[in-house]
């Protein structure tokens, strides 16, 4: 009897924060493999580049979700990759406008059309950086399909600092805590969006992370419209429209739907 013939793995780049502690880098990387059909083999990679991927790969995927920050854009490494491998799938939003006006002329726009298919976290990154390219969609907050909507255990008030104390422990326990909490005061983005599957009521204090300056990251105002179409103020509470959240995970699962199918055609 013949052997069987072994079947051709496709080799996919993921690059990704994946060397950072945060909450959200940890959990994108779980979604993301979810996503991925059998039939491929896997190489993640920092966007520190400490580690440079070598070899041919099918398909790239740049980012888990998070925000990509300019600094990243702007390493050669990650000019000669896109550079070398033909197909690209951006998975990311952005933070901070200052930081890519301050990159040279036309260069944010140049990678940004270097993407096959960007798949943008909030509708505000599209208004704000999708005018003119050939393939962007709207992604939504992909984080949002590994919690459930349930019910809070305990009518306390739980309030997340911008340095989480939970980075070390498995991310299924961080999820558990947050959603236990009647009432949660978030200055950290995506365990916000873990209370809203959750929470009875929420508010939250902006990222201001840039040296030196007020600015604000954005994140929460493009969660915020993303999901319930308003904002609302910093740090005053609000009811969580319950309602709003379940048909942003379904608008979220239809798209992560979609997005597998492309990367199973682009694979194929």
């Amino acid at each position: 009897m013949s052997a069987i013939p072994a079947t051709r793995l496709r080799r996919v780049l993921i690059l990704s924060y994946l060397n950072c502690h945060n909450f959200g880098d940890r959990l994108g990387f779980q979604v993301v493999n979810a996503i991925l059909p059998a039939d491929v083999q896997v190489v993640h990679a920092a966007l520190n580049f400490a580690f440079v991927p070598e070899g041919e790969f099918d398909l790239m995927i740049l980012g888990l979700g998070q925000s990509l920050n300019a600094a990243s854009i702007l390493r050669p490494q990650l000019a000669e990759l896109l550079q070398r491998i033909p197909r690209v799938i951006g998975i990311f939003g952005t933070q901070y406008p200052s930081q890519y006006r301050a990159m040279p002329p036309g260069q944010f726009d140049a990678f940004l059309n270097r993407l096959t298919t960007w798949w943008a976290r909030y509708e505000t990154d599209i208004r704000d950086y999708g005018s003119g390219l050939s393939d962007v969609r709207h992604l939504g907050d992909w984080l949002v399909s590994a919690f459930p909507m349930t019910e809070p255990r305990w009518d306390k008030t739980l309030v997340i600092e911008a340095e989480m104390r939970d980075e070390e422990l498995p991310i299924d326990r961080v999820i558990q805590r947050i959603q236990a909490y009647r009432q949660v005061n978030s200055a950290r983005l995506h365990p916000l969006l873990c209370a809203l599957t959750s929470a009875e009521r929420v508010c939250y204090q902006k990222q201001k992370e840039i040296e030196g300056s007020d600015e604000p990251s954005g994140k929460f105002d493009a969660l915020l419209l993303d999901v319930f179409g308003r904002t609302y103020p910093e740090q005053e509470w609000f009811d969580v429209n319950r309602d709003a959240v379940v048909r942003y995970k379904r608008k979220v699962e239809a798209n992560m739907a979609a997005l597998r199918r492309q990367i199973v055609e682009l694979l194929a």
